[in-house]
């Protein structure tokens, strides 16, 4: 029997219908949500991962398993039975440890966010961040969060929206997180297997997913996969009305494998 803690995520649960699981990427919220017009035909429940908005700190050695057994608690808390998730960046990194673990998990869509582990590159860059949050954090954070998009100026109240409240997180819960994105499992061979289950939107012109990696990683496959163009990292902010179609018309398509917009 699987140990439950004793710690419930920060939540709002709100609409009827179908429940789907919002899960938020690396610095930010349960409040990146806010930017799609979401219907009330579903049932919204949307998350604040450990570390992050309201709920509570991450743990020392914490692990996207760990985040996503966090999300299966609040889950049961709520007795929700079947149910999608949708996963921004290292959302979609819980997504994916959620669906392996629980197969009440029917559906997963993956929003700027990707399913192999680290390149060495990539892990060494994950440690320096680490090191740097824990003496100038507001640096990082001024030189990270603008380059999610791909015309910041265009979204500026929106990307000093984001620095500010990632100025809330503390910074040993940043270090900590970019330590476990690092450790993350790699998912190809279940994302191979599961095709249909799974819809993977991509920014055309994302750099932290870059879609020429994306596309790399796929290739030989038929997934559902969609590629928004003129987009950066932030689908949700820069292409919100195409994001959110996309989202639903995955959610609602049921048993049909083939998905039509």
């Amino acid at each position: 029997m699987r140990n439950k803690r004793q710690d419930i995520l920060f939540h709002r649960v709100s609409g009827t219908g179908h429940p789907v699981v919002f899960l938020h990427g690396f610095l930010e919220s349960s409040t990146m949500w806010n930017f799609l017009d979401l219907p009330g035909s579903i049932q919204k429940i949307i998350i604040d991962l450990p570390g992050h908005g309201a709920s509570f700190d991450a743990a020392e050695n914490v692990t996207m398993e760990d985040m996503a057994e966090h999300v299966l608690d609040l889950l049961e808390h709520l007795e929700i039975e079947e149910y999608t998730v949708v996963g921004h960046s290292m959302g979609g990194y819980v997504g994916l440890e959620l669906m392996k673990l629980d197969a009440r998990c029917i559906n997963l869509v993956l929003l700027n966010s990707n399913f192999w582990k680290d390149s060495p590159d990539k892990v060494e860059n994950r440690k320096r961040v680490a090191k740097i949050v824990q003496t100038n954090k507001s640096y990082f954070l001024y030189e990270t969060i603008p380059n999610l998009f791909l015309n910041p100026d265009k979204f500026d109240s929106e990307v000093r929206g984001l620095i500010d409240e990632s100025k809330r997180m503390e910074a040993y819960n940043i270090s900590r997180i970019s330590i476990a994105m690092s450790k993350r499992n790699d998912h190809q061979k279940f994302v191979a297997n599961h095709l249909d289950q799974i819809l993977i939107i991509q920014g055309e012109d994302d750099v932290v997913v870059p879609s020429i990696e994306m596309d790399r990683k796929l290739k030989g496959l038929t997934p559902n996969y969609f590629v928004l163009k003129r987009t950066g990292h932030m689908a949700h902010i820069e292409l919100p009305t195409k994001t959110t179609s996309l989202i639903m018309s995955f959610v609602s398509h049921s048993d049909d494998s083939t998905l039509v917009l």
